[in-house]
């Protein structure tokens, strides 16, 4: 069936995205969360999909799990699979204090065609001349006990977190405040540790804190570092990804990662416009090289024929909408 202009998953105030896209969070609405493929037992049985791939994005698995109880500020290891399959943790989520991360899940029928339509209500706000800046989209959901903290971290996604099942609190923090997120932290972050993000509790009252619900959701920029504590029931929440190319801003903290260790001191991004201009194209030729000599391509397939569909997409709600005189 032909979508029609009023079928849409993401809403935000159309002034305030403009303002606000990824510089600081803000809060969005969504009609995702009476969506049955969110309904626990569906969500194991993506589990399962997800645990079986043989070809996952990553080397150990698309799949995460941590078990026990977390505080912000504690460093967690990233890149592990479940000792026990996820699919069970899940089963025994309520009293399991687990935190349980499904990578791509748009690579899954259902889920693949809900996360377009998603980034079409996105790109509609943001204009659709920002796909030139974005490698691909993808989704991560979320199983959490109740309970449960996620700890404080740094994500290299533009995100919409959309809550599907229970509440949780979100406690995000501007990326342009030096004194809570140093540019070293990101140089780390975008060059050698995930989780160089470092918290700091004498700064916790700066925190932006947003309470979700389903229905609810929020926007958290690149290098936006937050932590989260679910609410009292079992939590089921998505994040809806743009991936922005590297040379768009990680490719400047690499730069400047290695100019720090020459014992330069590197300006901030964004204070000369020209010599990030020169660090991001100095760093994406040696990494389109590095790719050439070991013959790897950098966007996975699957991820391009999603770039293609969802502009496909995007294309025919823009003559549906010209040829019903809307306006967005």
């Amino acid at each position: 069936m032909p979508e029609t202009v009023m079928e849409r998953a993401i809403h935000a105030d159309a002034l305030e995205f403009a303002e606000k896209f990824n510089r600081v969070p803000f809060e969005v609405t969504h009609h995702l969360a009476d969506d049955p493929l969110f309904d626990l037992d569906h969500v194991i049985d993506l589990t399962q999909r997800v645990e079986s791939r043989q070809n996952p994005h990553r080397p150990w698995g698309d799949i995460y799990a941590n078990i026990g109880d977390v505080e912000p500020g504690l460093k967690v290891v990233d890149g592990k699979r479940p000792s026990i399959p996820a699919s069970e943790l899940i089963r025994r989520i309520e009293e399991s204090r687990a935190w349980i991360t499904l990578e791509h899940v748009e690579r899954e029928e259902g889920y693949r065609e809900l996360l377009q339509r998603c980034i079409c209500d996105l790109l509609e706000l943001s204009g659709k001349e920002v796909m030139k800046q974005i490698k691909w989209f993808d989704a991560i959901l979320f199983v959490t006990s109740p309970g449960r903290v996620t700890h404080y971290h740094i994500d290299r996604e533009c995100a919409w977190l959309v809550q599907l099942r229970g509440d949780k609190e979100i406690h995000l923090f501007d990326k342009r405040d030096k004194q809570v997120v140093p540019d070293e932290e990101l140089e780390r972050f975008w060059n050698v540790d995930n989780g160089a993000g470092t918290y700091k509790p004498e700064y916790e009252c700066r925190a932006m804190v947003y309470t979700m619900h389903p229905g609810t959701g929020v926007h958290i920029p690149v290098n936006c570092p937050h932590w989260l504590k679910n609410g009292t029931d079992v939590s089921i929440s998505m994040n809806v990804n743009f991936q922005f190319h590297d040379e768009i801003w990680g490719n400047i903290f690499k730069v400047n990662h290695y100019l720090r260790r020459l014992g330069l001191h590197p300006n901030s991004p964004g204070e000369h416009p020209w010599r990030d201009n020169i660090k991001r194209h100095a760093f994406s030729t040696v990494r389109q090289l590095n790719h050439m000599r070991k013959g790897k391509q950098e966007i996975p397939e699957e991820a391009l024929e999603d770039y293609r569909r969802i502009q496909h997409l995007l294309d025919a709600r823009e003559h549906l909408n010209n040829m019903n005189g809307t306006v967005h």
